[in-house]
């Protein structure tokens, strides 16, 4: 990768508004100057863990660490097991939070952080694209969490290709429900807004109230960078909400009943984002209007048999997906499902993303999965299902279930529960779903 500098704040225009805190709007002047402030106080390391949740703080952090020269850590949670088991493997990197993790065992911390003045504003930081920037890591559902390193460079790149392709620019105003340290809030939340002069809240907010509070404080036009459990939160909360341009989901599949409802309750238009922690994000779709995935710019899908890898200008090397992709002309794709999640039963397969598409479309299944058990050769046994289904009972899903599935497929066991166990992300982890199943929940038995 060249090594040319390129500045901290790509869409610097000093006295606009980059970040919409409670206390008031910052500008990229006013960010800049804390930033180096900052930089100047964290402890010598090489490593630091930005545990902060408050947006704005996140960013300050993370700059700080830039123009330090300290690479930043960004754990899948804010779990201390998760941070202790990940920092095993930096002993000298310490930590900043905004808010107390109870349980951390790291000797060295930065301690919790607050916006401080900002003083005088420094010359405009410039880091080598191939900087190492952060190292993100896989939420560890199947295993110990994997580092994927990230580079300034790819990070600069990757935000413009974004901002291309949903009309990002300084005008807009970005509101996002996802935690800063996951690679998709990280992009549209805080690189994008690095790269364009977008103007981004500091809040994170979670119900459906504060999200339309946090939409109406901002200017428009007006972004929401959000996933499917909150937008279907949103749509069934009844409110009325202020005009939005446009609603950016990803972190799980999109029902397209539910992008449709979506567009219709919040007057907007819904698109949803590919990709992986690896990549980045690389394509996207218009939900509601077209089934097919559209790469971003300078993307290049290369099939092997059924593997699919990409390169990009904002890549290094060749990134191999781990999903099945049905790869189409004029640089589109059709998304089959996750090779981890395609399943064979009875010596018939499907993928778990199209089984969990016909189980949330029945008529009162408000959230709902198919788990598949451990393989044992090339086959697995019966699948099972956990979901929030009020008013159903098993016999009521099966039905549901009849006649858009194989019978093969028909879980032989149902958990019903108040919620499914997401993540600040909105995924699923699977061990928190073999643990309701290994637990004593309702609507147990065989299919039929």
């Amino acid at each position: 990768m060249p090594h040319t500098p390129l500045p901290l704040l790509p869409g610097f225009q000093a006295d606009r508004p980059l970040f919409l805190c409670h206390e008031g709007p910052v500008s990229h002047a006013d960010f800049l100057a804390a930033a180096a402030a900052l930089s100047r106080a964290l402890p010598a390391s090489d490593h630091l863990f930005n545990l902060c949740n408050d947006r704005h703080l996140f960013a300050l952090a993370f700059a700080a660490a830039l123009i330090r020269g300290a690479v930043s850590l960004f754990p899948p949670d804010r779990l201390a097991a998760t941070c202790n088991d990940i920092a095993r493997d930096y002993p000298d990197a310490v930590y900043v939070t905004d808010s107390l993790v109870e349980g951390l065992t790291m000797q060295s911390r930065a301690g919790a952080m607050a916006a401080n003045g900002a003083g005088k504003m420094p010359p405009m930081p410039m880091i080598e694209a191939g900087r190492l920037a952060f190292i993100a890591f896989t939420s560890g559902s199947t295993g110990r969490p994997r580092p994927q390193p990230k580079h300034w460079g790819d990070l600069v790149g990757c935000a413009h290709a974004a901002a291309r392709r949903f009309g990002f620019g300084p005008a807009m105003s970005i509101v996002a429900t996802v935690p800063p340290q996951h690679m998709y809030g990280l992009e549209l939340s805080i690189l994008v807004p690095f790269a364009t002069g977008a103007r981004v809240a500091a809040s994170r907010p979670f119900f459906p109230a504060d999200i339309r509070n946090a939409l109406a404080r901002a200017p428009e036009p007006r972004a929401l960078v959000t996933t499917p459990l909150h937008l279907g939160a949103c749509v069934d909360a009844g409110l009325d909400w202020p005009p939005l341009e446009q609603v950016i989901s990803a972190t799980a599949p999109l029902p397209p009943a539910l992008a449709q409802r979506a567009e219709a309750e919040l007057s907007t238009r819904v698109c949803e984002i590919y990709g992986s922690t690896e990549s980045g994000s690389i394509a996207s779709r218009a939900t509601c209007h077209d089934p097919l995935w559209r790469w971003y710019d300078s993307v290049e899908a290369h099939g092997d048999g059924d593997a699919v890898s990409v390169t990009a200008d904002f890549i290094q090397g060749r990134v191999p997906l781990a999903d099945v992709l049905e790869l189409a002309p004029n640089g589109r794709f059709r998304l089959l499902g996750r090779t981890a999640e395609m399943v064979k039963v009875g010596g018939k397969r499907a993928s778990l993303a199209d089984l969990n598409q016909k189980l949330n479309a029945i008529d009162g299944v408000r959230d709902g999965v198919f788990v598949a058990p451990e393989p044992e050769g090339e086959t697995i046994g019966r699948l099972a299902v956990v979901a929030v289904a009020p008013g159903l009972d098993r016999r009521a899903i099966i039905a549901g279930l009849a006649g858009r599935i194989d019978p093969v497929f028909h879980p032989r066991r149902i958990v019903l529960v108040d919620r499914l166990p997401r993540n600040e992300a909105g995924k699923l982890p699977r061990d928190a779903l073999l643990a309701l199943l290994a637990g004593d929940g309702t609507g147990t038995g065989s299919a039929h």
